[in-house]
């Protein structure tokens, strides 16, 4: 059994191979994994919450749901003890979303595979996958800097996790954001200083939402800068190669970080992301169940 944490232990030959994998991956002759899943969602969640449900569906996998709020855990029991549950119960994964950062905890169950669906705002590898495999898809890994993030990086987990793995694989990130917005570490990021050096340098960009549940003081944060200096709008949109691409993990907050017509621009392909999420999760129960 593998954990997929975050990629900070896996070698970078497997993670071409795991995006390798999503991107041939065909749903319709996958070999089923007789066991049980569990999905422990205690942040409110749709597309990973029902990707990793349908995934675990195409495999065969069994499936039990549970969260804090309805588990022993408002009794104080402890995560050692949950997990010995869960485990006498025959279930082998574990899927967890969850506001904390508290990744340590979940690295060393025995016979027990873990799966990141989002961890506080530092991990949320499977997105990143999805992500990876997209700018590949659309042949953006021949730029030095294949994409820019724009927008929360410092409360974002899909920028933690896309920069480790851009990282790993030996890429630059480009990011482009407000001073209070940036990351604490700024190691291996170029950061662009306009629309126009972004475009103009690199191939794509992910818009990242300002994370509203996140910030210290959401009274104080100054969304009209953020709109006027860092909203991507049509004409930005419009002055972009027509192979330039733009995604987004999703949720959007239109008319903050995007415009209601750049929205409809056919450069901005989240569609195309949200094509590559049951893949990705399938991908990413193969890899814990040791098939890749």
């Amino acid at each position: 059994m593998e954990n997929l944490l975050n990629f900070k232990n896996i070698e970078k030959e497997i993670l071409e191979k795991i995006i390798e994998n999503i991107l041939s991956i065909n749903l319709k002759t996958l070999n089923q994994i007789d066991s049980i899943t569990l999905l422990q969602f205690n942040e409110s969640s749709t597309r990973t919450r029902l990707s990793f449900n349908v995934a675990a569906q195409l495999l065969g996998l069994k499936i039990l749901e549970n969260q804090d709020a309805i588990s022993a855990r408002v009794k104080g029991e402890i995560l050692d003890h949950e997990i010995d549950t869960y485990k006498s119960l025959g279930v082998e994964t574990l899927v967890v979303r969850t506001k904390e950062n508290n990744i340590v905890d979940y690295e060393n169950f025995e016979d027990f595979s873990v799966i990141s669906g989002g961890f506080g705002n530092s991990s949320h590898p499977t997105q990143a996958l999805i992500d990876i495999s997209t700018l590949i898809k659309f042949g953006k890994l021949s730029y030095e800097i294949p994409i820019t993030y724009v927008g929360d990086l410092k409360h974002s987990r899909v920028f933690s996790s896309g920069r480790e793995l851009l990282t790993k694989l030996g890429y630059k990130v480009g990011v482009l954001t407000s001073k209070d917005l940036l990351p604490d570490n700024l190691d291996n990021l170029h950061i662009f200083n306009s629309w126009e050096e972004v475009i103009k340098y690199s191939g794509s960009v992910e818009l990242l939402r300002i994370q509203k549940e996140r910030l210290k003081n959401l009274d104080g944060f100054d969304f009209e800068n953020f709109i006027n200096n860092f909203q991507l709008n049509n004409e930005i949109l419009e002055s972009a190669e027509k192979d330039f691409i733009v995604m987004h993990p999703m949720p959007i907050n239109i008319g903050i970080e995007i415009g209601k017509e750049a929205l409809k621009n056919n450069r901005f392909i989240y569609k195309e992301q949200l094509k590559l999420a049951t893949k990705t999760r399938v991908v990413s129960y193969q890899f814990a169940y040791g098939e890749i």
